[in-house]
């Protein structure tokens, strides 16, 4: 009796019942959705040997996979920057294409269940998370695997496995989009309307779950055609999951801890290598040296919380207003630096313009601080290669020196290197 109240304590802390409405309607539903379609496939389960040494096959490998990577997979998910793929879809969608209906959906009950308890002692773990991603990968592997046999019974037989290979690549879709369009559905109704492109993954991490998936289309081809052959897809998962790693690790070296921008020393780097091309190509670019004006007066008014959003916010609206290949960094402290190819003065002078611009609508508040709001704006200092320097170190040296010359006639402007004009904002 007091372990039962105890528990029931506990789920009633969970974080879930403080999201809005929709959102706790939504993640209730999936997860009924699952217990009882999961239920609903028991009396159709097929436990023959060749589908219960399968069974035990995937969910065998899966925990010695677990075990091997374990150490690799912690980091991954302390470095992931929003979704953290896993590598239990290699072994849910083998399931999904080797096993019965049911019994992949226990499969992939199991592999969740495992890696919950692998993870139980980490402080970060969120439990309403843990059981909803399992929910959902249950409900996507019930749809997946009831697509796949569909079509194997009502698709006529074609040359070269051509039935298969059409129902595996169905099975893919339908696992792959289920299981996105419930998890961003989730987020969209937890966090309000937000643009599409602030929900949707990564490009990385929709191209490994898609690795992830391929590798569960080899697997359960190896263990219905060649089982003894399977161990050696251990070998080729635990590759791909130390690469991508390995692409954490060098992202994470790489970028700004605050902004998600390119750090000073790898902007440094790549700007370098863009200078030498345009030097090449005799093409002219640009440095712009930003500062964000009276930063002091945002942490002083709003705190320093307020302070790291407003640098936030600064960094993503160079983001957007400069093009996807220019090099845009957070320089140190409240200034950001970027590098723009192939632009002449008039161009660069356009594009910073535009940018002030896009800062002047930004606006900083705080709840905390009784509703008050900092407006935000910024000040720039251009120089151009060859006009105002013909190395990386010049033309930082001239568009500091503008930069000065924009804060002493009155911010909110763009200068220029002291030999040319200030080009001030008209008011």
């Amino acid at each position: 009796m007091t372990a039962g109240i105890a528990s029931g304590t506990w789920v009633r802390r969970w974080k879930l019942w403080e999201l809005p409405r929709p959102a706790v309607l939504l993640i209730v539903g999936v997860e009924i959705i699952a217990i009882v379609a999961f239920l609903a496939s028991l009396p159709a389960w097929d436990f023959s040997p060749t589908n219960a040494v399968r069974w035990v096959l995937l969910a065998g490998l899966s925990v010695l996979h677990a075990e091997i990577a374990a150490r690799v997979e912690r980091m991954r998910r302390y470095l992931a920057n929003s979704v953290h793929v896993t590598m239990i879809s290699v072994w849910a969608f083998a399931a999904v294409l080797c096993l019965p209906t049911g019994l992949a959906a226990a499969l992939v009950a199991f592999l969740f269940a495992f890696a919950s308890w692998q993870q139980r002692n980490q402080r970060s773990t969120v439990p309403h998370r843990e059981i909803y991603n399992a929910a959902t990968a249950i409900v996507a592997a019930l749809a997946a695997s009831s697509s796949y046999f569909a079509l194997m019974h009502h698709l006529p037989a074609l040359a070269a496995g051509g039935r298969t290979t059409i129902a595996a690549l169905v099975a893919l879709l339908v696992y792959l989009g289920l299981s996105v369009f419930l998890v961003l559905t989730t987020v969209y109704f937890a966090v309000g309307p937000v643009p599409l492109a602030e929900l949707l993954p990564e490009r990385e991490e929709i191209s490994l779950e898609l690795g992830t998936l391929v590798l569960g289309l080899l697997t359960a081809e190896t263990i219905v055609t060649q089982p003894w052959l399977t161990p050696l897809l251990l070998v080729v998962i635990v590759l791909l999951q130390r690469s991508s790693l390995v692409s954490q690790l060098e992202l994470a070296a790489a970028t700004d801890a605050k902004t998600g921008l390119l750090n000073a020393a790898a902007w440094q780097e790549l700007a370098q290598r863009e200078l030498v091309r345009s030097q090449h190509a005799r093409s002219p670019c640009a440095v712009l040296l930003l500062d964000l004006d009276h930063f002091k007066t945002v942490n002083d008014t709003l705190g320093h919380l307020a302070g790291d959003s407003a640098l936030r916010a600064i960094g993503e609206a160079l983001q957007r207003e400069l093009r996807g290949y220019d090099a845009v960094a957070r320089f140190g402290g409240e200034e950001f630096v970027v590098f723009l190819h192939d632009v002449s003065l008039e161009d660069a002078l356009e594009v910073a313009e535009r940018t002030l611009s896009r800062i002047r609508s930004l606006v900083i508040t705080n709840p905390d601080a009784d509703g008050a709001r900092v407006p935000l704006t910024a000040s720039i200092g251009l120089a151009t290669y060859p006009t105002h320097g013909e190395d990386l170190t010049d033309l930082l040296e001239a568009a500091d020196g503008a930069l000065y010359g924009a804060k002493r006639d009155g911010r909110d402007r763009v200068g220029l290197p002291p030999e040319s004009t200030v080009i001030a904002h008209p008011a």
